[in-house]
C-alpha cells in the first residue's frame, strides 16, 4: 500500500490551499468598496482554476495503485501537472499584479494635491487586499515549485 501523505502531496495540498485563498481574496477585492471594485480580470480566475484542477489531479494520481506500463503514463501525467500548478499560479499572480500596478501607483504615489481625493480609506484597503491576494498566489506558486521536486514513487 502506498503512503498517501507523502511530502510532495502535502506541499501540493498547501499550494492548492494558498491558491484557493488567493482566489477568494481576489473575489473579495473585486466585490468590495474601493479603487478596484468591479475591476475583474478573467485570466486570474482561469489560471487559478486550472492550477487547482492540476493540483487535485496530482494528488489523486499519486494515490492510485497503478502498475506496469500504465504507471509510466500516470507518472508522466503527474510530472506535467506538477509543473503546470506553479506555472499557472505564477501567471495568475503576474497577471493580477500587472492589472493592479497602475492603481497602486495612483493610490500610493499621488502628489499632495490629489492625495486627499485618491488615498481614501476604501482605496487604500482595496489596494492592500489586492496585494495580499497577489502574495498568496506567489506563495502558492513557490510551494508548487518546491512540490515539483518530490518525485512520485511506485511500489513494484
Amino acid at each position: 500500500m502506498k503512503k498517501v501523505l507523502s511530502a510532495g502531496n502535502i506541499i501540493t495540498c498547501l499550494s492548492c490551499i494558498f491558491g484557493l485563498i488567493g482566489l477568494i481574496i481576489y473575489a473579495v477585492n473585486v466585490n468590495s468598496e474601493g479603487f478596484f471594485r468591479g475591476n475583474r480580470v478573467a485570466a486570474v480566475v482561469t489560471f487559478g482554476v486550472i492550477a487547482m484542477i492540476a493540483a487535485v489531479v496530482v494528488i489523486l494520481l499519486t494515490i492510485l495503485p497503478v502498475k506496469g506500463g500504465a504507471a509510466k503514463v500516470v507518472d508522466l501525467l503527474v510530472m506535467v501537472c506538477k509543473v503546470l500548478v506553479p506555472v499557472m499560479l505564477m501567471i495568475a499572480a503576474m497577471t493580477l499584479l500587472a492589472n493592479r500596478v497602475a492603481g497602486f501607483g495612483y493610490i500610493f504615489g499621488a502628489n499632495e494635491d490629489v492625495r486627499a481625493e485618491v488615498a481614501t480609506a476604501e482605496n487604500i484597503a482595496s489596494a492592500m487586499v489586492a496585494m495580499v491576494a497577489i502574495g498568496f498566489d506567489y506563495v502558492a506558486g513557490i510551494a508548487g515549485i518546491v512540490a515539483a521536486f518530490f518525485l512520485p514513487k511506485r511500489e513494484d
